[in-house]
């Protein structure tokens, strides 16, 4: 999987969960903007390093 794929697949997995955290909250508050703007973005890291560790050690190949 390439830098540029995996970057996107976690840039993409954030949105979404920003987005729908922001639906389940039914807010748009400053304050929880930001704390779920944090979260989604913890998200992403961890699910790009996820991926990465994945496709690197675990699937070998392909």
């Amino acid at each position: 999987m390439t830098r540029n794929k995996l970057l996107s697949q976690a840039i993409a997995g954030g949105i979404i969960y920003f987005v729908i955290s922001l639906i389940l909250e039914r807010s748009t508050a400053k304050e929880v903007l930001i704390t779920e703007g944090t979260e989604a973005l913890i998200f992403a890291v961890v699910y790009g390093l996820g991926l990465w560790v994945y496709h690197r050690f675990i699937k070998k190949g392909g």
